[in-house]
C-alpha cells in the first residue's frame, strides 16, 4: 500500500475524459469497424489492440504532464500552466468552430499515425498491439482536445505516481467502448449506436464546462478553499479511498 494524493475529481474528470474520447463523432461510427478487424484477424486481437490504445495515451499522457516535475517547475507555475490548458480545453469542448481548427492543425500528424496503420499486415495479437499504439496518433485530430484535458487533470497532481494513475484510468476509459463494440454484435452496437453519441455529445458539453469552471478556480487559488472545505465535510471512509491505492 501506498499513499497517492488524489481527489475523485480527478479521477472522475480523467473517466469522463476517456469515454468521450471514443464516443466522438469522428471515431464512434469506426469502433465496430476496428473492433472486427482485430478479432477477426486473432482471437486476442482485440485485446491487443485495447492494450496498445492504453499504453499510448498513458505513457504520452505522463511523459507531458510529468515533464514539469522533471524539469523543476515550480508547484504555481505548474497548476498555472494547468488552470490555462483547462480553460483553453474546455472552450475547445465547448465550440465546434474551435475542434474544426483543432482538427486542421493536427491532421498532419493523424495522417502520419494512419499511415503506419495501413503498413501493419501480420495477424499476430502483437502487431495489433502496434495497431492499438499507432491508432492513439491516427485519432490525435479528434480525440486531442480530451487527451490534453486529461493531461492538464495529470498536470495537478503531486507527482508522476498520480499523473500515472489519472491517465492510466483516462486510458482504460477511452478503451471501454472500443471493448463494448468488439463484444456486441454488429447489429446491437448499431440499435445503440445514435444513443451513444447522444451520450457522447452530451459528456462532451459536461466536461467542457467543468474543465472551464475547473480551470477558473485553479488559476484563482479557489480551488484549494473548496477542496479544504469538502475535506472537513468528507466522511473518514471517502478520506480513505481519496488517499489511498
Amino acid at each position: 500500500m501506498f499513499a497517492i494524493e488524489l481527489s475523485l475529481a480527478q479521477v472522475g474528470l480523467a473517466f469522463l475524459a476517456g469515454i468521450v474520447t471514443t464516443l466522438s463523432p469522428c471515431v464512434l461510427p469506426l469502433l465496430p469497424i476496428i473492433a472486427a478487424a482485430a478479432t477477426g484477424r486473432h482471437p486476442l486481437g482485440l485485446l491487443g489492440l485495447a492494450a496498445g490504445l492504453v499504453v499510448a495515451f498513458t505513457v504520452v499522457g505522463v511523459t507531458v504532464s510529468a515533464s514539469g516535475h522533471l524539469l523543476g517547475l515550480s508547484e504555481l507555475a505548474l497548476r498555472n500552466t494547468a488552470g490555462a490548458f483547462m480553460l483553453i480545453f474546455g472552450a475547445v469542448l465547448l465550440s465546434s468552430r474551435l475542434q474544426a481548427g483543432f482538427t486542421r492543425l493536427t491532421a498532419g500528424l493523424g495522417n502520419a499515425g494512419q499511415s503506419g496503420v495501413s503498413r501493419i499486415q501480420t495477424d499476430h495479437p502483437a502487431a495489433q498491439f502496434g495497431v492499438g499504439l499507432l491508432m492513439g496518433v491516427a485519432w490525435s485530430p479528434c480525440v486531442g482536445p480530451t487527451l490534453g484535458a486529461a493531461i492538464a487533470v495529470a498536470s495537478t497532481g503531486a507527482g508522476i505516481t498520480e499523473a500515472t494513475f489519472i491517465m492510466a484510468t483516462f486510458s482504460l476509459a477511452a478503451v471501454v467502448p472500443l471493448a463494448s463494440a468488439g463484444f456486441a454484435s454488429r447489429t446491437v452496437f448499431m440499435r445503440n449506436r445514435e444513443r451513444m453519441a447522444r451520450a457522447g455529445h452530451i459528456g462532451r458539453f459536461v466536461m467542457g464546462g467543468v474543465l472551464l469552471a475547473i480551470g477558473l478556480l485553479v488559476l484563482t487559488g479557489l480551488d484549494k478553499t473548496l477542496e479544504a472545505w469538502l475535506l472537513t465535510q468528507a466522511p473518514d471512509w471517502l478520506l480513505d479511498i481519496t488517499t489511498r491505492f
